[in-house]
């Protein structure tokens, strides 16, 4: 297993690049250590507009992406650790979680870090988790990544995916809200910042003077396609999203892969309600479309529509 470098923290930037080790670096088995920016990731098979708080997410200008395997809805900012192994297996089936999960949490207990497994993915200190995990397979190769909440920002990580109180309609997977806290409140007279966890947690695995893999040029070439065709593109990150219901006292909304296809609501004009038909489902555009309309009222009525 080779240790590699991740400079970026990008969220688009660093999906592509585990998706591009997955396909096209056979050869090996890779471990990878990343931070992103502030950034929204839902699992490959969910409703974006029923797991996250639209008007707080886009007025604050957080990243919204779609990762390629299943599982629920996380919050990253740099407080956040994500890990990833991309391997082979020699099972026709899907691997076990254990696997993966087994050496993470011996690298957290060797901090005197409390750590267990609870469920198929997660770990937990006490009852709170910790991190959460998904795996994806292609071929026969595998791709398990997940979270290490070190000192996130936990008042943005509810904010952000705090969901609506309305009623949505849908068959998408759904997140499971958990109670969760920051690795860093639990370390037992050890003190440590980020990246001296992040260290540790290599050491764990390698070599002090391991020298870590580094992408080529066209790797990067690569890489680069990958995030601006497909995980920098509202298409995938937004559009993916199946069709979806969302009912709010008299108002009715049906919305198919991000677009607007119904709306039923009093306080809309019928001329409104003709320019939402067709139209992409996001807070800011709304905002634009319905505000020749209802002028100032705006801001008061378009809670209604999320």
């Amino acid at each position: 297993m080779q240790y590699l470098e991740m400079n970026q923290n990008d969220v688009f930037w660093n999906l592509a690049t585990e998706e591009y080790v997955l396909n096209n670096l056979t050869d090996d088995s890779y471990f990878l250590l990343y931070q992103n920016d502030d950034s929204l990731v839902v699992g490959k098979y969910q409703n974006v507009y029923q797991e996250i708080n639209i008007p707080a997410v886009e007025t604050a200008g957080i990243k919204v992406a779609r990762r390629i395997s299943g599982g629920g809805t996380v919050f990253h900012d740099k407080g956040n650790l994500n890990y990833a192994f991309i391997t082979s297996t020699a099972t026709s089936g899907p691997p076990c979680y254990d696997d993966f999960l087994t050496p993470v949490i011996g690298a957290l207990q060797s901090l005197g870090i409390d750590a267990r497994k609870r469920n198929v993915c997660d770990i937990t200190i006490g009852d709170k988790k910790i991190s959460g995990s998904a795996q994806t397979i292609h071929g026969n190769r595998v791709l398990h990544h997940g979270t290490l909440l070190f000192h996130a920002d936990m008042e943005k990580l509810h904010r952000f995916l705090k969901v609506t109180d309305a009623t949505i309609e849908s068959k998408a997977v759904t997140s499971v809200s958990s109670q969760v806290t920051n690795i860093s409140q639990h370390l037992q007279e050890i003190h440590m910042n980020m990246d001296e966890f992040k260290s540790a947690l290599h050491d764990q695995f390698f070599q002090q003077n391991d020298t870590p893999y580094i992408l080529s040029d066209a790797d990067y070439q690569a890489i680069k396609h990958l995030r601006d065709e497909k995980y920098n593109t509202w298409e995938w990150n937004w559009g993916k999203s199946p069709k979806f219901t969302l009912r709010r006292d008299n108002v009715t909304l049906s919305v198919n892969h991000g677009i607007i296809t119904e709306c039923t609501a009093p306080f809309l004009p019928k001329e409104a309600i003709t320019a939402l038909i067709g139209q992409r489902y996001g807070y800011q555009n709304l905002c634009q479309l319905l505000s020749p309309y209802l002028g100032d009222a705006t801001e008061h009525w378009i809670p209604y529509l999320f």
